[in-house]
């Protein structure tokens, strides 16, 4: 880092922080899908739901190998990750930033804040954890670089 350079605050505990984002933060944690929104080799935007957990200053989720997602994240890293709104979109959590496979991350069926949120989702999904692990088998973190919390 340069001398003049200020660190990066963690954009995602700082829009996090307010009593305006109550909301965002009860959501993050109880909401069991999200939308990422990736960037098609055309330009196109490209939403699909997925399953996520924040991880501290991060969000992560797991991904199929071979997707369209996977090739969009591997030709252009900038992304979009939101909740749904309340319904008059009265509240909202929109996460830009950029995501890359992170080996670091363990598989779902041994990620223990992981395997504790979706234990019920599976079920109800009629998922088996293992299974979903090896079938979801890659990890995307997404480090934001914007965050817009209400």
């Amino acid at each position: 880092m340069r001398p003049h350079e200020v660190p990066k605050l963690d954009l995602l505990a700082d829009a996090l922080s307010g009593d305006d984002a109550a909301w965002a933060r009860e959501h993050l944690t109880s909401d069991v899908v999200a939308w990422l929104t990736t960037v098609a080799p055309d330009g196109r935007p490209q939403s699909s739901l997925i399953s996520f957990l924040q991880d501290g200053a991060t969000i992560f989720f797991y991904s199929k190998p071979e997707t369209p997602k996977l090739r969009n994240i591997a030709r252009s890293s900038l992304v979009s990750f939101h909740l749904r709104s309340d319904p008059f979109g009265d509240h909202a959590l929109i996460v830009e930033g950029r995501a890359e496979v992170d080996p670091s991350i363990p598989p779902s069926d041994v990620h223990e804040a992981y395997r504790s949120k979706y234990r019920g989702p599976l079920a109800h999904w009629g998922m088996d954890e293992a299974e979903t692990a090896a079938s979801f088998s890659v990890p995307i973190r997404i480090r934001p670089t914007r965050v817009r919390a209400s």
